[in-house]
């Protein structure tokens, strides 16, 4: 059973009763459901970590094109290689050296990805991203605090807009759009300005993509804590959730059962089959971003303006 200390940062998001901390079959790539057979997916920051660890799980689902994207060549081609060695005569697995913060390497990406495979990706999942040291506003170096909007805004940014680019009909691009965003976008904390204020931009960026261009679908989600190279050393000791999580949930969020949480926030840490029972409640809006009315209501059910 899970301790208090388990979910002091787990449980101030969890919307379903059920936390679930590693695949389970709904979302797995064994589930049929889930097979990803004739799709292309393009992850940024691929090399490391949760990145490298959604490649694995889409070739597990039978992707036929599977490109990961990083700053860094020697760990990108050492990734590479390892995927190589996991994926089925079926699965084209691919290396592109590209920084998300400069414009003409996503364009590059994209362009080698139509190059290669005579088409753009069916799937992006926005997965690079960048935490700034843990520093109180004014002690740190400016151009430290922004670089974690240069990564987490602009990257994101530089993504969509390459990918969309790259689509045969840019106009009305289709497609799967995932966002790795982060739990530290929900509160604030001391230290914590850059990432979180940028992850919390990053969100409603996504939430705008949807809006202005609804044939693609948007996810925006919470991996969870995971002890990767990311993670900062304070938050080790509630890193519970397994780094496949997020993988398995792009699964099922590129699949037609997830239409009713396009442009919605979901956690790797929430039942899926739960949020499907709530269908209702969350096509209304309840896992966007808004305002929380204060003000009283008028009887006519106008927001009331009644402070004086």
């Amino acid at each position: 059973m899970a301790s208090i200390d388990d979910l002091f940062y787990t449980h101030p998001f969890q919307i379903t009763k059920q936390i679930r901390r590693d695949v389970y079959e709904y979302i797995s790539p064994s589930n049929p459901l889930n097979k990803q057979s004739g799709k292309i997916i393009v992850i940024t920051g691929g090399g490391t970590g949760i990145g490298a660890s959604i490649s694995r799980i889409w070739i597990q689902a039978g992707a036929e094109g599977v490109v990961i994207a990083g700053r860094r060549k020697d760990v990108l081609d050492k990734t590479v290689q390892e995927l190589k060695g996991i994926a089925p005569a079926g699965t084209k697995v691919l290396g592109v050296q590209a920084d998300v913060v400069q414009e003409s390497d996503m364009k590059g990406l994209f362009e080698t990805v139509k190059t290669t495979f005579g088409r753009t990706a069916d799937v992006v999942v926005a997965n690079a991203g960048y935490v700034p040291p843990s520093t109180l506003v004014a002690e740190q170096d400016i151009s430290t605090w922004w670089q974690g909007y240069e990564v987490n805004v602009k990257g994101l940014h530089n993504t969509a807009v390459q990918w969309i680019r790259s689509q045969h009909n840019p106009k009305e691009p289709q497609g799967t759009f995932i966002s790795v965003s982060s739990a530290l976008g929900g509160f604030a904390f001391p230290g914590g300005s850059s990432y979180g204020s940028s992850k919390l931009a990053g969100h409603r960026y996504v939430e705008y993509l949807g809006l202005e261009y609804p044939k693609i679908r948007t996810f925006i989600t919470i991996p969870g804590i995971v002890a990767t190279e990311a993670l900062e050393e304070w938050l080790l000791p509630y890193a519970k959730d397994s780094v496949e999580l997020t993988g398995a949930l792009s699964l099922y969020l590129s699949t037609n059962r997830a239409d009713f949480l396009k442009s919605s926030l979901i956690s790797v840490n929430w039942d899926v089959e739960t949020l499907e029972r709530h269908q209702d409640e969350v096509q209304r809006g309840a896992l966007k971003l808004r305002w929380v009315g204060q003000l009283p209501r008028t009887e006519g059910g106008e927001q009331g303006s009644l402070w004086e």
